[in-house]
């Protein structure tokens, strides 16, 4: 019993604390990038930030990291733990995608923190010939990490791992299921957008999730905080 209020205090914690780093990843690309659906839509954009930029976008992807990947890992195993009765080998799979979720966007992520620095840094100082070769490289860079990792292969997982236990939560906890549930809906968005190459399927999903994820995360953490004093005091009572 011990070991499972301390293990439900540190996925409340990590999600409160996610919340709080996601919300400042967004503030620094704000900051970097202006306000903008598509922020890596245009790489000559972000290159053109100079150094303190490339200090600033390294800052707002090591926060990404955190914020929106891995500190979410007690909570998804916390979830597997409480709904394996609804079905075992159904939420071990909801599961696995929620952790791979976690693992390549923070690669990507971690991919991003270190090699955009050094290219902006360069860029600034290059010559007219030399920053079109910075812009191809570049360009590729981001295609490969933000297409392809993020809104291609993060976001079919991710958006699997939220519906599938939004679904299974329903019942339980109907409003923070059917919350978890629209969350996978955009995630799928995204993803289905960029392999049908539909610019508004696509850009709606982009719109939602990275909004939507530290809402979650800090619902959730607040909802594990309470039911945990709720099992507190039901423990007390009975003694």
């Amino acid at each position: 019993m011990n070991n499972d209020v301390s293990f439900q205090r540190l996925a409340a914690v990590t999600s409160i604390l996610a919340t709080l780093l996601a919300l400042g990843s967004i503030g620094v690309q704000v900051v970097v990038l202006g306000i903008n659906t598509d922020p890596f839509s245009n790489p000559t954009s972000l290159l053109g930030t100079g150094a303190n930029g490339a200090s600033l976008f390294r800052w707002g992807m090591i926060l990404d990291i955190f914020g929106y990947y891995l500190l979410l890992a007690p909570l998804a195993l916390l979830v597997w733990s409480r709904l394996q009765q609804k079905g075992m080998n159904l939420i071990t799979l909801f599961t696995f995608c929620g952790l791979a979720y976690m693992l390549i966007g923070a690669l990507g992520a971690t991919t991003l923190a270190a090699i955009s620095p050094p290219l902006i840094e360069g860029y600034g100082q290059a010559s007219v010939q030399q920053r079109q070769v910075y812009e191809v490289v570049f360009s590729g860079f981001l295609n490969v990490v933000y297409v392809g990792l993020w809104n291609l292969l993060e976001s079919t997982l991710g958006g699997m791992w939220w519906l599938g236990i939004g679904l299974l939560l329903r019942r339980e906890q109907p409003a923070l299921g059917i919350f978890t549930t629209v969350l996978g809906i955009f995630a799928l968005l995204d993803a289905l957008g960029r392999i049908l190459d539909i610019q508004i399927i696509y850009t709606v999903g982009l719109a939602g999730v990275p909004l939507l994820i530290p809402i979650w995360s800090l619902w959730f953490g607040i909802d594990l905080l309470g039911s945990r004093k709720t099992r507190i005091k039901k423990t007390v009572s009975s003694m």
